[in-house]
């Protein structure tokens, strides 16, 4: 089922299922700013990533002596989330803790995803809180992509992603499985805060950078249409789109957590990158979209 808000200047819908944005439209501009999941590119338009970021070594992990199995990116694209209110504005989706889903991950969870329309754009504000007795360990990232073209009359090769608070950027190096090496690597994909766009930048799948800041901006310097994506807070930003094709868009993916090690089954509370929840707390997450 799709959920609709709205305010004077942009539209924006989201499918039950995943609390996944799937459209966000500006009134003033007359532009589509979020990709349209045409299936010979890639069929999904901005999955939220729960509990899990990418992939896991032979799709396991281990916690507590005990060993899970986990779909890509976690379970919250194959969940139909409830909706806990839509204002007009904003709008909440919630899933919880059960059976099925402790079978796959042994924590007890709510899991609460609110989308808002803005002057300047959309935000995304996601909740954990961790409703068991003991310590919660769990990953989040978020996947929006946007169209690139933005604007008719251009091509993807005529935008860049700038990271305008960039330091000293690493590109984390993953394996021929997709799968993390534990490693960093310097890299002339940025140059001066700045990554040219070209296809076959993602022919090895994502770009994971670390060090980019907390802020990136897909643009061009021949058009007006811009994207700026805000992730205070977050280690690692992935660019990419699908390997070894020319698809018309790019997905800016803050990633709190990293994928599994490669032919490494390790206990999560192993992990440096893992989020720690005590009993009763909760943690909030944004990605803020700001829309020219």
């Amino acid at each position: 089922m799709i959920e609709k808000i709205e305010n004077g200047k942009f539209i924006a819908e989201i499918n039950t299922l995943g609390a996944q944005l799937n459209r966000i439209y500006s009134k003033e501009t007359d532009t589509e700013y979020l990709w349209n999941g045409d299936e010979t590119y890639w069929k999904k338009h901005a999955p939220v990533l729960f509990p899990f970021v990418g992939r896991l070594s032979d799709g396991k992990y281990k916690y507590n002596s005990n060993v899970y199995e986990m779909t890509l990116h976690g379970f919250c694209q194959q969940a139909e989330f409830t909706v806990v209110e839509n204002t007009g504005d904003s709008v909440s989706f919630r899933i919880e803790s059960n059976d099925e889903r402790k079978a796959m991950y042994p924590f007890d969870f709510i899991f609460t995803v609110t989308y808002r329309v803005t002057d300047e754009g959309v935000d995304e504000v996601v909740n954990v809180k961790n409703t068991g007795t003991g310590e919660m360990l769990y990953g989040f990232g978020g996947h929006p992509g946007y169209n690139v073209p933005l604007e008719k009359g251009l091509s993807f090769e005529d935008y860049e992603v700038y990271f305008p608070e960039a330091g000293k950027i690493e590109r984390r190096v993953f394996t021929e499985n997709y799968l993390d090496s534990g490693k960093y690597a310097e890299t002339d994909t940025v140059k001066d805060g700045v990554m040219k766009l070209h296809h076959d930048l993602f022919d090895d799948d994502a770009v994971v950078l670390h060090g980019t800041g907390e802020r990136a901006i897909i643009r061009s310097v021949k058009g007006k249409r811009s994207v700026e994506v805000e992730f205070k807070g977050c280690p690692w930003c992935a660019v990419w789109h699908s390997v070894k094709k020319t698809a018309p868009f790019v997905c800016i993916e803050p990633w709190w957590t990293l994928p599994g090690l490669d032919h490494s089954l390790v206990d999560i509370s192993e992990r440096e990158d893992f989020i720690h929840l005590a009993p009763n707390a909760e943690n909030e997450h944004v990605i803020s979209m700001k829309l020219k």
